[in-house]
């Protein structure tokens, strides 16, 4: 299994970004290794997704680098399963089982790739982000407590969010990005009042959950970066959507008019 589709992963190969003079890795966006195809293991991004949320990121950042891999994600269904069925129990399992390895890793016959990659009997591995050198890491530096802290926050995070999931949503057979557009029309027609932001515009990233929390969808559930996009009158992929639309003879009256 890929697992890429639960995460935010770049859309642009690491091995193109590289060449660019003014590139800034994100903060919390996953570097994109697809150019290790067919070849890269499976499970390489949920190991990579595993090291960052409780190695690398701060666990000051901890609570927005969960938002925004959930903001991100093409699956959040898939995302909120990894975290419950792979992240929390791999925890545990660190906390209870590891221990600094004296041994210095390593794969059968490999042959050395660029960002720390090798190929091994024709699989793409990365040993960093492999579930020993996490636990080795954690052991070596007397991390079980700040582990445990994180599994927390993850834990909280999780139940935060599926307490939001509505099992009595209407469903939807339609593309998510047109329910995104007609809830915008809706919006802005006045029969429907959306989420606003301190300065009084619309939060159309929060709208975007308010639609997640009230359908369920026949095709894969959509990202809320996907649907603020197709919502907003700002965003680019608005317009051609609109456009569309209206050709297909789309109008919605103003609550005012119907009243």
């Amino acid at each position: 299994m890929n697992y890429k589709e639960a995460f935010a992963v770049d859309e642009i190969y690491y091995s193109e970004r590289k060449k660019e003079s003014n590139y800034e890795a994100s903060k919390f966006q996953l570097k994109n290794f697809d150019y290790y195809e067919p070849k890269l293991v499976d499970d390489f991004y949920l190991k990579y997704f595993t090291r960052e949320l409780l190695i690398e990121i701060d666990i000051l950042d901890l609570k927005d680098f969960l938002q925004y891999h959930l903001e991100e994600s093409e699956n959040n269904s898939k995302y909120f399963s990894i975290l419950e069925y792979k992240i929390l129990p791999k925890i545990e399992e660190i906390v209870e089982y590891a221990q600094p390895s004296l041994e210095g890793g390593g794969y059968h016959d490999e042959t050395k790739l660029e960002d720390g990659f090798v190929e091994s009997e024709g699989i793409v591995h990365n040993s960093k982000y492999d579930y020993d050198s996490i636990n080795h890491y954690v052991a070596f530096n007397n991390l079980q407590n700040d582990i445990k802290k994180r599994a927390k926050i993850i834990n909280s995070f999780y139940s935060k969010h599926n307490q939001n999931i509505r099992v009595d949503a209407l469903k939807w057979n339609g593309k998510p990005t047109h329910l995104a557009y007609i809830i915008s029309q809706l919006v802005n027609e006045g029969y429907i009042d959306a989420p606003l932001k301190s300065d009084g515009e619309i939060n159309y990233t929060e709208l975007s959950k308010q639609i997640i929390n009230s359908f369920n969808f026949s095709s894969k559930e959509p990202s809320i970066e996907t649907l603020r996009r197709y919502s907003s009158n700002e965003s680019e992929k608005y317009f051609p959507l609109d456009v569309k639309f209206k050709q297909e003879g789309f109008y919605l009256p103003n609550s005012k008019i119907m009243s």
